[in-house]
């Protein structure tokens, strides 16, 4: 059962975003985006195309550039990384249901490759290693395929036994190890943990995740990982690992932060000591959430209210960090075009 606590509020003045604005023209389709941090003050961005193909874009801080499609038929919406190495990888699922990745090195984008497997959902990818990538999706037994990227090629593609519904988060903890979360088949949240070349195996954390909607990211410092859901009631609830011994490293309850929203919130690291989550509320009130996107922030002590930054929008919302301590958040909007705000 997931557990509400009571949270902390503080002034709405902690949060100042941007007005959101159109990253640029062109129709996207359906699927949520993904951003990541490429340096400082710039991010890159991957959507799924009404043309079925992955289509890109970089934001300097400032302004967008053009949204160009990659060569390659996908299925699914992408997952995007950075590989701690200064290059940004995108991945998502072909149309042949293998994985179509491509990698942004700061200047251009290299030609998409395809790595051959059979995967059943949209993949997730995160920071291994400097320059080591993890991939992974749902397939078709309803176990994990996976597989690594060395910064030069593709492991083959491994099997992790268990029971998802949905497909798997994957984080980075920035230090050597990468977090999984997935929705078992009983709608429960499980956990598993990839470091020095192997999985030390799944946990359940328990909960209740609505429409397989469990994401997780790394929280400072390095080593813990913070893992989010949307509950049966729409709310946002959160379960952290302290970086620790795997077993015995995690709440021992979902933490409640509220909300009531129409797809899982978007959580990220915006700085040292600072976490950031958003989500699109379908509310009304400092508990709820504006209809709209919101944003909520941990100072390191306590959370802030949800600070509503706009207008409603649609799925997930997907953010990254510009290094100065502010982070630009992408949403797709009802006309299916992506917007953006900076802040808080």
């Amino acid at each position: 059962m997931l557990l509400t606590v009571c949270v902390l509020l503080a002034p709405t003045a902690w949060a100042s975003w941007s007005t959101l604005k159109s990253t640029g023209a062109g129709t996207l389709g359906v699927g949520n985006p993904s951003c990541a941090a490429i340096f400082t003050g710039h991010v890159v961005c991957a959507a799924l195309s009404a043309e079925s193909a992955m289509t890109v874009s970089e934001f300097n801080g400032t302004t967008w550039g053009a949204w160009k499609s990659l060569t390659g038929a996908v299925s699914s919406i992408p997952s995007c990384t950075g590989d701690g190495a200064g290059n940004v990888l995108c991945a998502a699922t072909a149309a042949d249901g293998g994985l179509l990745n491509a990698i942004f090195n700061g200047a251009a984008w290299s030609t998409p490759t395809e790595l051959k497997a059979t995967l059943y959902s949209a993949p997730s990818c995160a920071e291994y290693k400097a320059g080591k990538v993890l991939c992974a999706a749902r397939n078709a037994s309803g176990g994990l395929a996976w597989m690594v990227y060395n910064g030069t090629q593709w492991s083959g593609v491994g099997t992790l036994a268990t029971t998802a519904a949905y497909s798997p988060s994957y984080a980075s903890d920035q230090n050597g190890g990468v977090v999984c979360a997935v929705p078992g088949d009983d709608g429960t949240t499980q956990v598993n943990r990839y470091v020095s070349g192997a999985w030390e195996g799944f946990l359940n954390l328990g909960g209740w995740a609505v429409g397989g909607a469990v994401q997780c990211a790394y929280n400072s410092p390095a080593g813990e990982v913070t893992c989010y859901q949307s509950g049966t009631n729409n709310a946002l609830y959160i379960n952290s690992f302290n970086g620790g011994n795997w077993s015995t490293g995690w709440d021992n309850i979902w933490f409640g932060l509220g909300g009531l929203m129409d797809a899982n919130a978007n959580c990220i690291s915006q700085s040292v000591g600072e976490y950031l989550c958003t989500m699109n509320g379908i509310g009304s009130g400092t508990l709820q959430g504006e209809s709209g996107l919101n944003s909520r922030v941990w100072n390191g002590s306590s959370w802030s209210g949800w600070i509503n930054i706009g207008t409603a929008g649609i799925g997930s919302p997907s953010c990254a960090p510009l290094g100065n301590g502010e982070v630009v958040c992408v949403v797709r909007q009802v006309n299916n075009l992506l917007y953006s705000s900076v802040g808080p």
